[in-house]
């Protein structure tokens, strides 16, 4: 079960926010940009991630992912949740409603 939140949910500067991952493919990266505040993680690459380079970041820190679509993103909430972290969700409507919102 994931955490969805909606991009309302999110401060424009992001402020509580410790992590905000793009787990978009390079495609939709090219097509429709990006957010230069976000971490850019491929999906297959998360769990080594936070088992290697962010291995240090705190269970307990608020990561929020979004995606092209539902499907890229929920299934990294699970992936972190699976790896201890609590406090994690992923955007409803994806980049376009976080570019919406103006977090650049």
């Amino acid at each position: 079960m994931s955490n969805r939140i909606t991009a309302a949910d999110l401060p424009a500067d992001l402020l509580g926010v410790d992590l905000l991952i793009d787990v978009r493919a390079p495609k939709g990266r090219a097509e429709n940009g990006e957010i230069a505040s976000a971490v850019i993680l491929p999906k297959s690459l998360v769990a080594e991630v936070f088992a290697g380079p962010f291995a240090t970041v705190p269970k307990d820190a608020r990561i929020v992912v979004f995606c092209g679509s539902i499907n890229g993103s929920g299934p990294v909430v699970e992936t972190l949740t699976g790896l201890g972290f609590t406090n994690v969700a992923d955007v409803d409507g994806g980049y376009a409603a976080v570019k919406e919102r103006g977090i650049a």
